[in-house]
């Protein structure tokens, strides 16, 4: 076989079944075996960037590499943005492209991006854990299996720019497939481990620790340990409140749940955390970034400990010292928290009275979403908070929320309940607009047997809502929610005090989306009544491809985020 069918069918027998590309010219070998090699399909993107934000659902779905093909040069540079943020929500990707035959490296080829030119390798450097160019045909199989292995031990995407000379080349092929452990390691620094339990121990607190809290974050998905984190909670009644990054890690309708904390959070996570009586939090899989720990607020700091767990040890003690620092898998952490005995888990026994009574006072501090009375209104334009009630009502429990980036991820984070399993999927760090309908397509991709649902503004269409054309082209189900306020809305908060030029610039005219939907294949509807939401919704979900369902909102209501809003102008009276 020749190089690029190597490629294609070591990939295959890594368990990758989908491979995402837009065509070009110096990927020519590579459409044999990609519509050729059994139990692997492709699906051509509208735009490099859109394989790629597919890709990275896949991958984030499925729990594999997720795998994207581009050209070198424009091709590649088109993915910069999706594989930044895949880098920055550690989501493990292989992008590939091609590159012009060595032999014409640096005299004029066309479209020659390869280090004697444009030199794509060191464009991606800084978006990725690793970018190789393959000079030579001896290197391409050594080459993919660093970059697959690159990518799962980093959490990232990488990078192989493979010239044609290469692709073309014979190859024997001679791939063992990568030890499962490498997709969910359970390293652990035993030591540290152990230190960090101690604290609970009856021999080391008297009286013993009592109110004890599990924050988690996106690392807990990462490491398969969604129910490892759970069993750990409930041995010891452990109140638990996620990320936004996190969210979906446990059933927000868990006795346990406080709900997201941070950026988009609830009351009862906000309330639990910034309270002085807990004593210890327990943070796992969480990088404790600006919106994981509202506004780098210190309030929520432990008065005793603070137990950082993750199985990157940069990402620990970046925004505060740990007392007590853990490198390890979240999973093989919260089993052993799960399984403690003797001392430690006397300790925990001991405070399960007092985290039970703690729990309580926190609930009944007011329901769980800020402003739930927002999720009745009967406002027109429709109140935001009453288009997500009514889109959660009319889904299935299982369903899966992709969300973009906007006014809507605050909305969605505050009053649409998640229930676990992946079931909330979002570029939550770097943020770009416009990269939730290719998400989507990818995690419904990897898990075709759960509803999908795509929260996306009108803004965020007009970027990568072509990849519209892709899901009808491939008959892929999805529900699209377009929360259509003819603005940028997050922008317009802010510039709407400036006046009424700067808001003029956040503006953006009026559209149909149903019909920019069917143009390209799909269908859709729109909705202007709360009570027209969950039949559209409904119809949607029949459909054998996707569906959009556009609400004319009003921009004018401010996100649900009121205790982000005291942490930064606290932030910014004191810097």
């Amino acid at each position: 076989m020749d190089g690029a069918a190597c490629i294609v069918s070591s990939l295959a027998a890594e368990g990758v079944d989908h491979l995402f590309m837009v065509p070009g010219g110096l990927n020519d070998p590579f459409m044999p075996p990609m519509t050729g090699t059994p139990g692997v399909r492709t699906i051509v993107a509208a735009h490099e960037g859109g394989a790629a934000y597919m890709a990275d659902g896949y991958a984030r779905a499925s729990g594999r590499l997720g795998v994207a093909f581009g050209i070198g040069g424009p091709g590649i540079t088109n993915m910069v943005t999706a594989l930044a943020a895949a880098r920055a929500d550690r989501s493990a990707l292989l992008a590939i492209s091609g590159e012009v035959a060595v032999g014409t490296e640096g005299r004029g080829a066309f479209q020659d991006a390869s280090g004697a030119a444009l030199d794509d390798v060191s464009v991606l450097r800084p978006v990725t854990a690793e970018s190789l160019s393959v000079n030579s045909p001896a290197n391409l199989q050594p080459y993919l299996r660093v970059a697959a292995l690159t990518a799962l031990r980093e959490r990232a995407p990488v990078h192989l720019s493979i010239p044609l000379d290469v692709q073309r080349s014979p190859q024997i092929k001679d791939w063992t497939p990568l030890p499962e452990a490498a997709y969910r390691p359970l390293a652990i620094d035993q030591a540290a481990t152990d230190a960090a339990l101690s604290v609970f121990s009856v021999d080391a607190a008297d009286p013993p620790v009592a109110n004890v809290v599990l924050l988690a974050g996106p690392g807990v998905r990462h490491a398969g340990a969604e129910a490892a984190l759970i069993a750990a909670a409930e041995r010891f009644e452990i109140p638990v409140a996620t990320t936004l990054g996190g969210k979906g890690v446990v059933p927000e309708d868990h006795p346990l749940a406080l709900g997201v904390f941070g950026y988009g959070g609830s009351r009862w996570a906000s309330e639990a955390i910034l309270d002085p009586a807990v004593a210890v939090l327990i943070v796992v899989g969480s990088a404790l970034s600006q919106r994981d720990t509202m506004n780098w607020d210190p309030k929520m700091l432990p008065t005793a400990e603070l137990v950082h767990v993750d199985a990157d040890p940069s990402l620990i003690g970046r925004t505060w010292p740990s007392s007590r620092p853990v490198t390890a898998s979240p999973r093989a952490f919260l089993e052993q928290l799960t399984a403690v005995d003797g001392p430690i888990a006397a300790g925990l026994d001991a405070g399960r009275a007092a985290r039970r009574a703690f729990l309580g006072d926190v609930r009944g501090r007011g329901p769980r979403a800020y402003a739930s009375g927002d999720t009745t209104s009967e406002a027109v334009p429709m109140h935001p908070a009453r288009f997500v009630a009514e889109a959660r009502a009319a889904c299935p429990r299982d369903t899966v929320l992709s969300v973009d980036s906007g006014a809507h991820r605050a909305w969605c984070s505050q009053y649409w309940p998640s229930y676990g399993h992946g079931d909330y999927v979002s570029l939550a760090n770097l943020a770009p607009m416009g990269g939730a309908i290719p998400l989507g397509i990818g995690a419904k991709i990897a898990r075709p047997e759960r509803p999908l649902v795509v929260a996306t503004g009108d803004g965020c269409m007009l970027m990568h809502g072509m990849e519209l054309h892709t899901a009808a082209r491939y008959g892929i189900p999805l529900v699209i929610l377009v929360f259509d306020n003819h603005a940028y809305g997050n922008i317009w908060y802010r510039a709407e005090p400036m006046g009424s030029g700067p808001a003029a610039l956040t503006d953006i005219p009026d559209l149909s989306w149903p019909e920019f939907a069917r143009s390209v294949g799909a269908d859709g509807v729109s909705v202007a009544h709360p009570g027209e939401v969950g039949e559209a919704i409904a119809h949607g979900l029949t459909q054998e491809g996707p569906f959009l369902v556009s609400a004319r909102i009003d921009k004018r209501y401010p996100t649900p985020i009121a205790p982000w809003r005291e942490a930064v102008a606290e932030w910014e009276d004191s810097h």
